[in-house]
């Protein structure tokens, strides 16, 4: 009986899981969202979980981070600047960036190299998370290269997209099919 109530939960779970990244996706947070720079820095992003700048400047800084956790992969960290910022950093001045972004899929010999991240305006598009834990000492390092960043910046991690809706179907389908099924199943075993 006990197996049976946590296989539900466990369902229950999945299917709101599902039904809830499935209506984001299409109506909510998880609907793709263009903002420019200057938007960004003037008002922020708001509650938008997958975002598309098509303005943002790199200044071809990076840090790179290993993980402190055996599985994680390490990450580049940069900062998105707006043009105004980046005419700044250029001038040796300081800046505040409002997003910064951070990528796990790259070649790793740029880093010795030092030509990670290009130069120059570029269009970005990603899902906005928390930088992983175990890499929260890149913002020191950013910080270190002359960068003030805030604690509520926001970033983004970049080339990265919310799961597929079909995905998120099927968390809500299987459990649901799960559960009604095997409650089927008990109780035609039970008559």
């Amino acid at each position: 009986m006990i197996v049976r109530i946590i296989i539900v939960l466990v369902c229950i779970v999945f299917f709101i899981n599902g039904c809830n990244s499935l209506i984001s996706q299409f109506f909510g947070t998880h609907k793709l969202r263009a903002f420019e720079m200057e938007q960004i820095v003037q008002h922020g992003i708001g509650d938008s979980d997958y975002i598309e700048i098509p303005d943002a400047w790199l200044s071809g800084e990076f840090v790179h981070q290993t993980s402190e956790y055996e599985n994680d992969p390490p990450i580049l960290l940069y900062p998105l600047l707006s043009a105004e910022d980046w005419q700044k950093q250029q001038r040796g001045e300081p800046v505040s960036p409002s997003l910064l972004a951070w990528t796990a899929d790259f070649h790793s010999p740029c880093v010795e190299e030092n030509n990670c991240i290009e130069p120059g305006q570029q269009a970005v598009r990603g899902v906005v998370r928390e930088l992983p834990d175990g890499n929260q000492g890149a913002l020191q390092k950013l910080r270190e290269k002359g960068y003030e960043i805030s604690p509520s910046v926001k970033v983004i991690n970049h080339n990265q997209a919310p799961l597929a809706w079909y995905w998120n179907l099927s968390m809500m389908l299987i459990p649901l099919g799960l559960a009604i099924g095997m409650e089927a199943w008990y109780n035609r075993k039970k008559s």
